[in-house]
């Protein structure tokens, strides 16, 4: 049988492997929001070109 003691982890890793995973997070919620914003223009230009389109075909 192993009767190791299970390792204490570094604190001081610990809070550089958080502090790392926090600002990963904060990336990726940026990445999602400027997604957004890119994914809205492009939906506003095809509802703009699909106007354009319509008033052209009923004038």
């Amino acid at each position: 049988m192993n009767n190791q003691e299970p390792k204490i982890p570094n604190p001081e890793k610990i809070a550089e492997t958080l502090k790392k995973a926090r600002r990963a997070c904060w990336e990726m919620e940026l990445a999602g929001l400027e997604l957004d914003e890119a994914i809205a223009l492009l939906e506003q230009e095809n509802r703009n070109q699909r106007k354009q389109y319509l008033n052209k075909v009923l004038s």
